[in-house]
Order: C-alpha cells, then sequence, then structure tokens
C-alpha cells in the first residue's frame, strides 16, 4: 500500500521458521528428517547416560591409582611418576578443544564419539597387555634390600615396555578427550527445543550426565582400585578395559536412534573473527537502539534456514559490538 511504510522485525521469529523447517538432522541412513518429531525418544539420552558411567569408569579405574603403578610396577621415583601422570592428565583436558572443533565443523558429534571410543578402546586394550608382560614383575622393588644382587637392577625396567604404555596412556587420551567434547553435545542433540515437553527433559539429562561421571568417580575408586591394590593389576585394567568395549557396542547398536545434527561450524571461529573485527573497529560509535549493526540470516548451503537462534539486542558486551558495524557505516561516520 502506497505511503505506507513497510515494518519488518529485527528479530526473526524461528519458531514459526521451524515448524515448517525442523532441526537440520540426519537419520541413520543419513537423509534428513523432514517431519518434526512430537516427542524425543528417551532411549537415546538414557544410552548416552549408560555410556558415560562406563567412560568414566574406565578413566577413572586407569588414572586414580596411576601414579602407584608406575612406581611400584615399573619403579619409577615418585617425582617422575607425578610429572608423567600430569603430563598425561594435561593432554586428556586439553584434546577436548580439538574434538570439539573436528566435531563441530567436519566430523559432528556422532562420527567423533565413535572414533573417540575406539581409540580408547585400543589404548586400554594395549594398557592391560603392558601389566601382563611377565618381566615387568621380575625386577627387584627398589626398596627390597634384600633382593638377589645377581638380578637384573630394579631401574632396568625394559625401554620398550614403558614405551609401549606411554603410548597406549596417549591413546587413552586422545580416546578420552573426544569423547568428553562431544557426548554431552551430542545428548543434548536427542532432544528437541521447540518442544515444550522436552526442554524440562534437557535440563534434567544434563544433571543425570554429571551424576554418571561422579558414580564412575566413585565406582573405580574403591572396588577398582581395591581390585588392582589386592588382586593384580592386569585384572584391575582388564575391568576399565570391558568397560571401554560394552561403551563402543553399546553406542553403535543403538545407532538407529539417535538423532544427528549435521556440522555448523565451530564456534571458536566466530569469536575469535568478532574480537578481530572488534579491534579494527575500536573506534566507531554503536547507537544505543543498535540499528546501524549487522545483521545474517542464516542459512543452510542450500538455501534452507538452518537452526540458529538470533538473541535480542542488549546493551551487554560493547567493548566487542563494534564488529558488527558495515563498511557503510564505517564510511559514512
Amino acid at each position: 500500500m502506497e505511503g505506507v511504510e513497510e515494518r519488518r522485525p529485527l528479530l526473526i521469529n524461528r519458531e514459526e521458521t521451524n515448524e515448517s523447517n525442523q532441526e537440520k538432522a540426519v537419520s541413520c541412513q543419513g537423509s534428513d528428517l523432514e517431519e518434526p518429531v512430537a516427542t524425543s525418544d528417551w532411549r537415546a539420552p538414557a544410552t548416552i547416560l549408560g555410556i558415560e558411567c562406563l567412560e568414566s569408569m574406565a578413566f577413572n579405574g586407569i588414572a586414580t591409582n596411576l601414579v602407584v603403578y608406575l612406581r611400584t610396577v615399573l619403579h619409577d621415583d615418585n617425582a617422575s611418576s607425578a610429572a608423567k601422570v600430569s603430563i598425561w592428565y594435561g593432554t586428556s583436558y586439553f584434546v577436548p578443544i580439538v574434538g570439539a572443533v573436528l566435531a563441530d565443523t567436519w566430523w559432528g558429534s556422532y562420527m567423533t564419539v565413535m572414533v573417540s571410543l575406539i581409540l580408547y578402546f585400543l589404548g586400554m586394550m594395549g594398557t592391560t597387555l603392558s601389566s601382563l608382560i611377565p618381566t615387568a614383575d621380575l625386577f627387584p622393588s627398589c626398596d627390597d634390600k634384600d633382593s638377589d644382587i645377581t638380578r637384573t637392577p630394579c631401574n632396568a625396567v625394559s625401554a620398550p615396555h614403558k614405551l609401549e604404555l606411554y603410548l597406549c596412556l596417549f591413546l587413552i587420551a586422545l580416546g578420552c578427550g573426544g569423547v568428553r567434547s562431544s557426548l554431552l553435545p551430542f545428548g543434548a542433540d536427542q532432544f528437541i527445543d521447540t518442544n515444550h515437553t522436552d526442554q524440562p527433559k534437557k535440563a534434567s539429562f544434563f544433571s543425570w550426565f554429571y551424576v554418571c561421571v561422579i558414580f564412575g568417580v566413585i565406582s573405580s575408586g574403591t572396588a577398582v582400585v581395591w581390585v588392582q591394590e589386592n588382586v593384580s593389576w592386569s585384572l584391575g585394567f582388564a575391568i576399565s578395559t570391558f568397560c571401554v568395549s560394552l561403551a563402543l557396542v553399546w553406542f553403535l547398536a543403538c545407532t538407529a536412534l539417535y538423532r544427528r545434527k549435521v556440522p555448523s561450524g565451530s564456534p571458536l571461529k566466530s569469536i575469535c573473527q568478532v574480537l578481530v573485527a572488534s579491534l579494527r573497529k575500536i573506534g566507531l560509535n554503536v547507537s544505543k537502539q543498535g540499528a546501524s549493526l549487522f545483521e545474517v540470516d542464516y542459512e543452510s548451503s542450500n538455501g534452507e534456514v538452518g537452526s540458529l537462534k538470533r538473541l535480542a539486542h542488549t546493551s551487554d558486551f560493547r567493548g566487542v559490538m563494534q564488529s558488527h558495524l558495515t563498511e557503510c557505516n564505517q564510511r559514512c561516520r
């Protein structure tokens, strides 16, 4: 109608869009989900919680007593054992950053968890086999003054034996990091954000996930450690290996239940772009209403609107708002 200014909302109503175009997900056959599901399948989140219980038991079954194992079996000194375990812990907590980038950009959460569990299992199996090497128990303890002096000294544990163990521990760190970075987001993907009945279930899922983490810590710190110290190290490591193998088989067996999202890019890239753009435009002024800010319609490569949501404009983090100023705003000012 002439003379009447057309008004468009600053924020796009994603709820109306998502009714016709559900969150872009891929079924187990790789096809897009065309029709929205009324509610999520409870079996998929329950499976992920069970897998987290097994993963937590496996990791802590190795980590809790690892310093003691290096000291008593490989005959390292206390300082060296503690330093090696600290490096191993640091690696296992750094790898999730790499795993998250892989999952968000290329592989997706499902593939990242699957590959990580395979690496996890290989590392656990190698660690268990390493503890079965009979020569490891033939060396006298460094504190055993009555040991036969004709036998090999306690610090003569073969280098290949140590190297094998360290490589297996490295595989465990890689697998653990990949699972930590992707299993929880993958569990959240099983819920439908636009379904009001799924929203409280999703919040409850996060709480139960960390309950599973604590369960693994407590169970492995008591039962598995007792087996290692009173029965044998090999049996204790075998329990952890069994937990990972069961988690891998369980995860693959329930593939048909999962909802899989298409990777949409890592948020780390967007954060870096915002910081760089803010530094370049640090001298520009931003209106309080945010009318001069550049807005993007999030669309997928085939033109369909994605599942990303836009938040309402606020006055918080004004230090990075310059990054959203357009080139026209820069020239006009």
